[in-house]
């Protein structure tokens, strides 16, 4: 996919421009209250920090180790589509929202359509300029910066390369190929194993699919929010997996669900779908597979490219009187060695930093053993020049999300996963004219 041209780029800026000026008008980012500034030894200024994701809390307390000005107190929620952003929502709403709060690129314009966080771009924005463009772009929006970029997640494959070996599987590098690998492996297993559970309602897995492909399913025309979820690479991705479901090609259970990890645990599935991240959770998940699993760039459709998966950002919230003392943190949680290194220890998360000075901490953080040694980090790395440029997040992405899940899980059996999307995108158009946002004819 090739970058958005100069003119669809200045179109995109100013859609998102009247989103800001749309979360503005709904509270604004500065409430006027007198900043504490970061406090002393002595008196502290404590700030709430919430988050659901690994590390978070081993995080904050090493800052508290370190820094004597600022105090964290980490709070644990729900994940945000399962409840983490309504309850921010709630939180702002109620005057009780905390200072810091973690927020996934996918979310950003969403929150920031509906008020919840902070124009941080004089506390933020100059950390953000040195971070890639493919994650710069996800927390910019209207030339303001609205959060720091923590970690990025390319789109990659993960293979059991003793079963690969087994079946006789090159690791395959094009999609054709892996559909031709899918048809080796049920014909050399006899009909036992399958070369992937497919996970055919997992919203985060379409996007960077049909991202990878050429999708663009958010975009503008003038000051106007355009929706393109149903677009021809969408559809082509759609049918690609619907033939394989079809053909019982690959394994389609509900994402993260008990019979998804019984297939891999009994290597009826060998390979999964996932990003950068999924490293630590697969390490985690199957442990008694230690030392048989690797991981490769994901085939593609004749030129090397990826989709972006995940990902995170430390947002300020809208009407934190703590500014100095949120900023502090988000901006080392961000960019510090220290930082990465306290949140990875644990092993659970192989999250990488978007912040390429920070990687050699990270990988240094991560046991490798799981992966027979392989430098996973360099794997990783490498698919972050080629994450498909031009990808705009929606400005109602929790609401179409949910529309989308349904109806994909609705498809798994059958495979006919493109009326999936067509719902979606109604129900996108539907979410744009509630929120108050124009919608291009």
């Amino acid at each position: 996919m090739q970058p958005t041209s100069r003119k669809s780029s200045i179109a995109l800026a100013a859609a998102v421009a009247s989103l800001a000026v749309l979360a503005t008008a709904c509270g604004g980012s500065d409430t006027g209250a007198a900043d504490p500034g970061s406090g002393t030894a002595d008196k502290p200024v404590e700030i709430a920090y919430w988050s659901w994701q690994p590390g978070t809390k081993e995080m904050a307390e090493e800052f508290n180790r370190t820094h004597k000005n600022v105090k964290v107190v980490h709070s644990e929620i729900p994940a945000g589509l399962n409840g983490g952003y309504d309850k921010l929502a709630k939180a702002v709403k109620a005057g009780n929202a905390p200072d810091v709060v973690n927020v996934e690129y996918q979310a950003v314009p969403d929150l920031v359509t509906q008020g919840l966080l902070r124009d941080s771009t004089n506390e933020l924005g100059e950390s953000v300029a040195g971070s890639p463009e493919a994650v710069r772009s996800l927390v910019t929006l209207g030339g303001k910066t609205w959060a720091a970029p923590f970690d990025v997640g390319p789109q990659t494959l993960y293979y059991r390369a003793d079963l690969f070996k087994k079946y006789g599987i090159e690791v395959p590098t094009t999609w054709d190929e892996f559909k031709a690998a899918a048809e080796k492996v049920k014909t050399a297993s006899k009909g036992k194993a399958r070369i992937l559970d497919f996970w055919g309602d997992d919203t985060a897995t379409w996007a960077g699919l049909a991202q990878q492909a050429g999708a663009h399913w958010y975009g503008s025309e003038a000051d106007a929010w355009k929706v393109t979820i149903t677009d021809a690479p969408t559809k082509k991705v759609a049918g690609y997996w619907k033939d394989l479901v079809k053909n019982d090609l690959v394994l389609n259970h509900k994402a993260w669900s008990p019979e998804a990890t019984k297939a891999v645990t009994d290597s009826t599935a060998i390979a999964l779908l996932g990003a950068s991240w999924s490293a630590g959770s697969i390490k985690t998940t199957y442990p008694k597979q230690e030392g048989k699993w690797a991981e490769a760039p994901l085939p593609h459709w004749g030129t090397p490219a990826t989709g972006a998966v995940g990902g995170s950002s430390f947002a300020l919230s809208k009407d934190t009187k703590k500014v100095k003392a949120a900023a502090e943190f988000a901006l080392w949680a961000t960019t510090d060695p220290a930082a990465v290194k306290a949140r990875l220890a644990s092993g659970t998360s192989s999250a990488l930093p978007a912040n390429e000075t920070l990687r050699a901490t990270a990988k240094a953080s991560f046991d490798t053993k799981f992966y027979g040694g392989q430098d996973i980090y360099a794997v990783a790395s490498e698919q972050v020049p080629t994450i498909a440029k031009g990808w705009t997040w929606s400005p109602v992405h929790n609401s179409t999300t949910l529309t989308l899940q349904n109806e994909l899980g609705k498809a798994q059996k059958t495979g006919e996963f493109w009326p999936a999307f067509q719902a979606a995108q109604t129900a996108a158009e539907k979410g744009i004219t509630d929120r108050g946002l124009k919608l291009a004819k």
